[in-house]
């Protein structure tokens, strides 16, 4: 496959190879694992686990590994993981995306509805296992976004631009971003977000722009979540 000609301004290079891309998603495999265990042991012994503090810790445990293979392992800086300025054009393309994003996630939710299936089935029950809803409102709309861009974007999607181009690099990691978000239903919607959020930042140079999409995309659904839990949204 030929490589397409790049956004400008384009990442540069990175040290990190795909094997330490690998390496490091073992690790976020094996803690995924572990963090489902935990969960269900607590489940079952009714351990008072609260769902907000536990999605605050989760998440942030993911930088680690992002961290020792780039990092720790080569002397880089978290410039090199996609931490750097950015031009402000680069949020108005985003809006741009998320738009469209949005029209196609209306289509797709009408086909769903012809099924009874939904994007994501209820999703305001999420809110039912905290006593602390800003607690897990933090977790997923801001800590989520930025580990998961750094995790996702920064770290695998610039390790495998290396070897295979951005095009590819940018499929491979919107797929295992939409895989590990586990619902059947949302993976079609996250795979174009994570293509989205890849181009952002092969296009600006920078994560930013993806982080504060991803923030915006988990803000309005974690908002809308609670508004239902709390009945002041009917949902049929």
């Amino acid at each position: 496959m030929t490589n397409l000609p790049s956004p400008h301004p384009s990442p540069p290079p990175v040290p990190w190879t795909p094997r330490d891309v690998a390496w490091g998603l073992l690790v976020f495999g094996l803690w995924i694992v572990f963090f489902l265990a935990v969960g269900l042991a607590g489940a079952q012994l009714e351990l008072p686990l609260d769902t907000g503090a536990v999605i605050v810790f989760g998440e942030a445990i993911l930088l680690l590994p992002a961290w020792y293979f780039t990092i720790h392992k080569y002397g880089a800086s978290w410039a090199d993981l996609g931490l750097r300025p950015f031009p402000p054009r680069a949020v108005g393309l985003g809006c741009g995306l998320m738009t469209a994003s949005l029209l196609v996630n209306l289509g797709y939710g009408l086909l769903l509805a012809q099924f009874d299936l939904q994007i994501q089935p209820e999703i305001q029950q999420i809110f039912q296992g905290t006593d602390f809803p800003l607690v897990l409102f933090f977790g997923g709309a801001i800590v989520a976004p930025f580990v998961e861009e750094v995790f996702f974007r920064g770290f695998v999607f610039a390790g495998w631009r290396e070897r295979w181009g951005w095009p590819r690099a940018a499929l491979a990691s919107a797929f295992l971003f939409a895989l590990v978000h586990v619902i059947p239903t949302s993976l079609l919607p996250i795979f174009i977000l994570g293509l989205i959020f890849a181009f952002l930042y092969q296009s600006s140079g920078s994560i930013w722009p993806a982080i504060l999409m991803h923030m915006l995309t988990n803000s309005v659904a974690l908002f809308s979540a609670y508004a239902i839990s709390q009945g002041w949204v009917s949902v049929p």
